[in-house]
C-alpha cells in the first residue's frame, strides 16, 4: 500500500496497491489516520468489488455507524421521495441495502432493472435533477440532519463514468470565479481551510455559534433554489423582508428530532477544526457572547453562513474529482463539503454506488 498526497489539490491522497475487497487488518489503522489527515482518499482500480465487499470495506473504517443513511425505509427524506414516486431515481441494491445506486440511464444491475435519475422537481427547479442535468452547485454534508447524527464518512464507487464533455460552472456572486468540471464529476471543499481562512475575530465568533437545523429540513426547503455558488438557499420573499429590516429573530424549534450542532467541528484524531454548516438544512444560528445568547433570523443566518464559507470555494481551493470506472473515493464527511456538478447531456450515462452510515454520536467542538 502506498499513500501519495495529490500534487494539484489542497487536500486528498491516492492509495495505490490496495485491494478494498481484502483489506489487511494491519493497514486499517494507517488508512483511518490518513483519511483524517488528508480528508479524502482515492482507491483506483476497484472494479471487481461486490456490493457486499463495498459495505464490508466501509465498515472496516467506520466500525460504529448506526444505520444506513440513504435507507429508503427509515430515512424521512428518502421515504418522502419514495412517496413522490422516487422521482430522484435512486435505488438500494436488494441483496445489499447498504449500497445505493444513483446516476443516469437504464440499468440491469444486481437485481435492479430500473431507470436512474428520473425527473426530480425539487430545489427550485420545475424539472431536471440538480445532480444530473441542472448544472448547479449545492455544497453540503451527508446526513439527514433530522433524528440522526451526520455520517462520519461517505464512500462512492464509479461503475460507469460519463463520456461527455466537461463544462464551466460560474459562481455569479459578484465575482468572476468559475469552476471547471469534467462530466459527472464531484466537487469537494475543505471546512478546515474555511476555518483557517477566517480572520481571528470571525473564528472566535464561529466557535461561539450553534446551528439549529429545521424540522424535516429537506421537505421544508424542497421548493427553494440555491445561489449559483451553492452556498445559500434562496427564498425571495424572505430576503425581501430581511432587506426591509422586517425579519424576526430565529428561535429554537419544538421538535425532539431536530438537530443542534456547533458550527465548528473538531476532528477527534487530528484536533483540526472545521467550519461545517449544512446550508440547505439550517434553521437559524444561535450566537453566544459575554451577555448571553441570541438568535439570528433565518435569512440573516443564511447570508452569514455564505459569507463564512465563501473563501474556501475559491476555484484554486476546490478539488473536482473526475470519475473513472473503478474509482472508489472515501472522504471525511465531518471536515469536507461536497457538491454534484450536473449538466449531463440527455444521452450520457453515469452509474455510481454510494455507501454511508449515520453517525453514532454528534459532532463536537473542542476549544481548549
Amino acid at each position: 500500500m502506498r499513500i501519495q498526497p495529490f500534487n494539484d489539490a489542497p487536500f486528498g491522497a491516492s492509495v495505490a496497491d490496495f485491494d478494498c475487497a481484502a483489506p489487511e487488518s494491519a493497514a486499517l489503522d494507517e488508512l483511518r489516520l490518513a483519511l483524517h489527515r488528508h480528508q479524502l482518499l482515492l482507491f483506483p482500480d476497484q472494479q471487481r468489488l461486490t456490493p457486499q465487499q463495498e459495505v464490508a470495506f466501509y465498515r472496516s473504517i467506520d466500525t460504529s455507524g448506526s444505520g444506513v443513511w440513504r435507507d429508503q425505509v427509515n430515512n424521512p427524506w428518502e421515504v418522502y421521495k419514495v412517496t413522490l414516486g422516487n422521482s430522484a431515481g435512486t435505488y438500494q441494491i436488494p441483496e445489499e441495502p447498504g449500497v445505493l445506486v444513483l446516476g443516469k440511464g437504464e440499468i440491469d444491475h444486481h437485481g435492479l432493472k430500473v431507470s436512474l435519475g428520473g425527473e426530480r422537481n425539487a430545489y427550485g427547479r420545475d424539472r431536471d435533477s440538480q445532480v444530473l442535468g441542472g448544472g448547479a452547485l449545492q455544497w453540503h454534508i451527508d446526513g439527514s440532519f433530522y433524528g440522526h447524527a451526520p455520517c462520519r464518512y461517505t464512500q462512492m464507487r464509479c461503475i460507469e463514468a460519463p463520456t461527455g464533455s466537461g463544462h464551466w460552472l460560474a459562481y455569479d456572486d459578484g465575482s468572476e470565479d468559475r469552476l471547471w468540471c469534467e462530466a459527472g464529476s464531484t466537487a469537494f471543499a475543505s471546512g478546515r481551510l474555511a476555518f483557517d481562512l477566517l480572520p481571528a475575530d470571525a473564528r472566535q465568533q464561529c466557535l461561539n455559534t450553534r446551528v439549529h437545523y429545521c424540522s424535516n429540513p429537506f421537505q421544508a426547503t424542497y421548493a427553494l433554489g440555491n445561489s449559483n455558488n451553492g452556498l445559500r438557499v434562496v427564498d425571495p420573499q424572505a430576503e425581501k423582508s430581511y432587506r426591509q429590516g422586517k425579519e424576526k429573530a430565529g428561535a429554537a424549534v419544538d421538535d425532539p428530532l431536530v438537530q443542534v450542532y456547533p458550527l465548528i467541528w473538531t476532528c477527534p484524531v487530528t484536533g483540526r477544526q472545521a467550519l461545517m454548516p449544512h446550508p440547505r438544512c439550517l434553521h437559524a444560528l444561535e450566537q453566544r457572547g459575554l451577555t448571553g445568547g441570541h438568535f439570528l433570523g433565518v435569512t440573516e443566518s443564511r447570508f452569514q453562513v455564505e459569507a463564512w464559507m465563501r473563501p474556501a470555494i475559491a476555484p484554486a481551493l476546490v478539488y473536482v474529482h473526475a470519475w473513472r470506472p473503478g474509482d472508489l473515493v472515501l472522504w471525511d464527511n465531518r471536515s469536507l463539503w461536497h457538491s454534484a456538478t450536473g449538466k449531463l447531456p440527455g444521452e450520457d450515462r453515469r452509474v455510481m454506488h454510494l455507501t454511508a452510515f449515520n453517525g453514532d454520536d454528534a459532532p463536537r467542538c473542542v476549544t481548549g
